[in-house]
């Protein structure tokens, strides 16, 4: 039996309903909103922290404010009207009432405090509420009302409220035990990942989580297979901001790629959240930064997906609802061309997890996007076989500090079997369990030994030399890179080829002292012939330098390792920065599918209707002559095919898009 989510067009709307929405809502109005703004799936507050609905469970507290239409009644308008009804459950809270008759319940600081935002308190994973009583709740809602998915809001260990504030690992009994009965060991008092503990909790950390969601696939699995679970039949994440937090201009792209995958097999809702941060929840983000994200998530295979704070029809501010309705619209008129897809990228970034990209990670992110090169997002954990890669040619692992010998392994094939490794940083090591490795876990790398590892450089450069400025043609005008502060000095074996020289630490200040005498051995950059392929490994943290800093000597230095040592093809060299370029191809005639996002709109931290780019010519390596070109959002191209290359030029660029190549 097929699943209902598999190739669905997906448009969601979240909903986040207030206790408060729920006193006049009208289920008719409610799912025509829906339906006039184009979505396919609502997400819909059901159970938790409080109930929606009339709960039979005494330790469910019932809402006040139940007198408008019942949940089984907009449900139903939405079926009629084909939308999909997704849960939104909370089991990270539970209020006072509840905690009173059950404070063991309750996540403990290490002082042994609650943690109490105003009138609800943070339950702890392996407390009775989340080991059984959100079990009950389950059931219940699952088999009374017909919802098509579930969505669990804040699960795992929460140790941060909604003011930001860190309350430190859980001490409350139950982690107490299960801890000590696994480790023989006493609870970390605070985060300390070089800590002996610490390490092995943040190993009981993640075996207590996947336990839990083990259990709760079988639950909802076992009342109905066609119920789709998040993480597991889809992946929902967040492109959102907050006061204070710095902006990341390609977070719907990362996220869209991440979550759906290569291989494109589930859907990905990576929800465009409208309000500004957790304090100004009905003050929308400014509406160019809501149609970048929705282009964004579209043209990177993900799906399209929007998140208020209340109804459609009583969200005070609906500057965004213009601009989200036109990028729905239009995915709703190519609904089947979108769902037939496939990544056609031939570079992919492993990465380690799903909500935090470290520094790295983003400026190999930014690096890539800005140079034209189309890749694939993959998290480690989900990486099993060689398979999901064999038809890549570029792996990067930014700073993968900690890696499996399973997964050294993989990488290792894949570069034995004529793949390309890029490899930066601290990358494999560690071993999986967070302890220190001996050696450096690749052989693809090329290292014999790790000398020293340094966190405090301040002015050490490198310097590309006189015979090796032709390997380096963007950098011939800087021919001093600085790395960061971070380096890791190696041994390498004798046959790898290195690049760049150090110069190390010398006087900064004042003027008069500013020179520096001879480069010594330690080098920038090792390439290493490994059967078939070649492993790339650059000792400091190059993405997190241009990530931080942002200067174009560190791109230069990023695309002549791209384009010039490892090989990589360059489709679009004389294009601006802005233009985002993806690559895919249809799953059943075998189109190419060339999609292009304007971000030139982001101006420092705020973001403006884009400016249209006109000219755009591309290169592209294609097998045989091609027979038709067209596009969706109507510019106009031009090509030629010569000699196994399609050169195309397109009239203008000014939102996005979509040229497919027949």
């Amino acid at each position: 039996m097929t699943n209902w989510w598999d190739g669905y067009p997906w448009r969601m709307i979240q909903t986040n309903l207030r206790e408060i929405d729920m006193k006049d809502i009208d289920a008719i109005k409610f799912a025509e909103d829906l339906k006039e703004f184009g979505a396919t799936v609502v997400l819909l507050n059901a159970a938790g922290i409080i109930a929606s609905y009339d709960s039979d469970l005494p330790l469910h507290l019932r809402s006040e404010y139940l007198q408008g239409d019942s949940l089984d009644k907009i449900i139903d308008e939405c079926h009629k009207r084909g939308i999909k009804v997704i849960a939104r459950t909370d089991f990270s809270k539970i209020r006072t009432p509840v905690y009173e008759k059950h404070p063991e319940w309750a996540y403990r600081t290490k002082d042994g405090e609650i943690v109490n935002y105003n009138g609800n308190i943070h339950t702890c994973p392996n407390g009775g509420y989340q080991q059984d009583y959100m079990f009950q709740i389950l059931e219940e809602l699952f088999t009374r009302y017909p919802f098509d998915g579930l969505f669990c809001n804040m699960s795992g260990f929460l140790v941060v409220d909604y003011s930001g504030t860190y309350h430190g690992p859980c001490h409350c009994e139950s982690c107490q035990r299960k801890f000590r009965e696994q480790y023989g060991m006493e609870l970390p008092k605070k985060d300390n990942p070089q800590d002996p503990v610490y390490k092995k909790y943040m190993i009981f950390k993640k075996d207590c989580e996947n336990e839990h969601k083990e259990r709760l696939y079988s639950l909802i699995k076992g009342i109905n297979p066609q119920i789709a679970i998040n993480g597991l039949d889809y992946i929902r994440t967040e492109s959102n901001t907050e006061i204070g937090r710095a902006q990341w201009q390609y977070s719907a792209s990362s996220n869209s790629r991440l979550i759906s995958g290569p291989s494109r097999t589930r859907p990905s809702d990576n929800a465009s959240v409208d309000f500004m941060g957790f304090r100004y929840r009905h003050t929308s983000v400014s509406p160019a930064l809501m149609e970048l994200r929705q282009w964004q998530n579209l043209a990177n295979s993900g799906c399209l997906s929007l998140y208020i704070l209340g109804r459609l029809d009583n969200h005070p501010d609906i500057s965004s609802y213009g601009v989200t309705k036109k990028v729905f619209q239009f995915h709703k008129q190519h609904e089947e061309f979108f769902s037939n897809l496939v990544s056609d990228a031939k570079v992919v970034i492993v990465r380690n997890d799903m909500w935090q990209r470290g520094a790295e990670v983003r400026g190999w992110i930014r690096a890539l996007t800005e140079s034209h090169v189309p890749f694939d997002e993959i998290r480690l954990s989900e990486l099993k076989t060689l398979d999901q890669i064999t038809n890549k040619e570029f792996v990067i692992l930014g700073d993968v500090k900690f890696l499996s010998d399973d997964h050294s392994k993989l990488f290792d094939e894949f570069v034995a079997n004529g793949g390309t490794l890029i490899a930066t940083g601290e990358t494999g090591l560690y071993d999986e369990e967070f302890e220190t490795r001996h050696d450096m876990a690749l052989e693809s790398l090329g290292v014999k030994r790790i000398k020293e590892k340094q966190d405090d450089l301040m002015s050490s450069v490198f310097r590309i030399s006189q015979e090796e400025k032709g390997l380096f043609p963007r950098c011939k005008e800087t021919p001093l890179i600085a790395p960061g502060a971070s380096l890791i000095t190696v041994e390498p074996d004798e046959k790898v080829e290195t690049y760049l020289k150090l110069i190390p630490e010398h006087p900064f200040g004042p003027p008069e002292l500013c020179y520096y005498g001879e480069t010594v051995e330690e080098a920038g950059i090792l390439v290493s012939k490994y059967h078939k392929g070649q492993g790339i490994y650059i000792p400091w943290k190059v993405g997190t330098f241009y990530y931080q800093e942002g200067y174009q000597n560190t791109l230069n230095i990023i695309q002549d390792i791209l384009f010039s040592i490892s090989g990589m093809e360059e489709i679009a060299p004389g294009l601006t920065p802005m233009v985002e370029i993806n690559v895919c191809k249809t799953r059943e005639d075998n189109k190419q599918v060339i999609q292009l996002v304007n971000n030139s709109g982001c101006f420092a931290n705020s973001y403006f209707e884009p400016l249209a780019v006109h000219d755009i010519v591309l290169r592209l390596k294609v097998l045989k002559e091609v027979t038709n070109i067209e596009t969706l959002r109507g510019g106009k191209i031009e090509y030629e095919y010569e000699n196994g290359y399609l050169n195309l030029n397109l009239d203008v660029l000014k939102d996005y898009e979509s040229i497919i190549i027949s």
